[in-house]
């Protein structure tokens, strides 16, 4: 906290310690329960819940309960408060939902599309199809890295230097963007299994793999915004040609594209996905040449951890996406695999690697989660008050 912090400035800024702990609670609580939480008094608690309640921003509800005496109140969101829009934009399709303060999050719709930045058109029509005027901001997750915060590309699809600043334009609502694996992260970080932790890594497979270091639960960015591409790094000796200009990265061998190509199938962006599904089905039956498939994805994914775990040392590692079956079927080849690349001292203390809790809606939580992010801005936050 600034040590120049003027008393409004100090208000404001238990506004939205108030409205965080609303927003990452696993449920609502009561405003006696916020005072201790924020460590302020009750009539300090009562004046916060008031100011908001005005602004549209928390609602008290009665507690259900059957008990006699004072009836209890609950916080949680206003029902005309400002909700977040979210996207999770994939190779081959797209989500749009929209998320409530609290993390409550409703599909609103969901499509294929053409693999071309065309794309971006037909989700601003499907944002207009749903938009409120409760839509305070829209988060995007999208599947490849954004240099600079504006400039995409998607090595898969053959987008290079596509520059999102003319495909989300003025005619967009108020819209951060960032790299799915990356949000998959922010989601585990804030509503799943590295919830709490200081420094962990989280690593989303879906054709292929990507991630991002976490510390105290914000996902590292880098330099230039596009920290976090462990899949275009050397770290399973893979003599093919990746088409991001690389070669032998680690992306090459873990993820639905590795595992269809090593079964002898085509990868690709249209069917690789249940391609890949079909091959873990097929090991689970005990199909031999799935089976070798699904081992060598494992296995390759548990050397790269171990030798990413040297270079950052995590307290733990999650995975999401195509990592929870690679976890569940092969939790210990990934183990003895990771271990067998840690360096020595280390192998006593591994770190954990977990399955995800998220789920498949990571990215697009994780996008849910920027906006928020966005939405509880000081500066924000002032000009709703304002205009309440």
């Amino acid at each position: 906290m600034p040590q120049t912090m003027t008393s409004a400035d100090l208000r404001v800024h238990n506004q939205i310690r108030l409205l965080r702990a609303v927003h990452d609670a696993a449920e609502p609580f009561t405003r006696a329960e916020a005072a201790r939480l924020l460590g302020i008094g009750r009539n300090t608690a009562a004046a916060l819940v008031g100011e908001l309640e005005r602004a549209r921003l928390l609602h008290e509800v009665p507690a259900e309960s059957g008990a006699r005496g004072r009836p209890t109140t609950m916080l949680v969101p206003h029902p005309e408060g400002p909700v977040a829009f979210a996207v999770d934009f994939r190779e081959d399709s797209w989500t749009l939902a929209s998320v409530e303060l609290g993390g409550a999050i409703t599909e609103l719709e969901a499509a294929e599309h053409d693999r071309t930045p065309a794309v971006f058109a037909a989700i601003r029509a499907a944002v207009a199809r749903h938009e409120t005027p409760r839509l305070a901001v829209l988060g995007f997750a999208t599947s490849g890295p954004i240099r600079d915060g504006h400039r995409l590309h998607i090595s898969h699809l053959g987008w290079d230097e596509v520059e999102l600043n003319e495909l989300v334009g003025d005619d967009w609502p108020a819209t951060v963007i960032d790299n799915d694996a990356r949000l998959a992260g922010l989601a585990e970080s804030r509503r799943g299994a590295l919830r709490g932790m200081g420094t962990a890594m989280h690593f989303h497979i879906d054709f292929d793999i990507g991630g991002t270091l976490l510390l105290d639960g914000d996902a590292q960015r880098g330099a230039h915004r596009i920290a976090g591409e462990f899949g275009h790094m050397p770290l399973t000796g893979s003599p093919l040609a990746c088409m991001c200009g690389v070669r032998g990265c680690w992306s090459l061998d873990v993820g639905a594209n590795a595992l269809v190509r090593r079964f002898g199938g085509e990868p690709g962006y249209g069917t690789g996905r249940e391609l890949a599904q079909e091959v873990l089905r097929r090991a689970e039956a005990g199909d031999p040449e799935a089976v070798s498939a699904l081992d060598d994805n494992a296995a390759a994914l548990g050397r790269g951890l171990g030798a990413l775990a040297n270079a950052l040392d995590p307290e733990a590692i999650s995975l999401s996406g195509m990592g929870v079956d690679l976890i569940r079927l092969r939790r210990p080849l990934i183990e003895a695999q990771c271990a067998e690349g840690l360096m020595a001292f280390r192998r006593d203390e591994p770190p954990t690697i977990m399955a995800g809790t998220v789920g498949e809606q990571g990215p697009l939580r994780g996008a849910a989660e920027m906006a928020w992010d966005a939405i509880l801005d000081p500066d924000r936050l002032r000009e709703r008050l304002h205009s309440g």
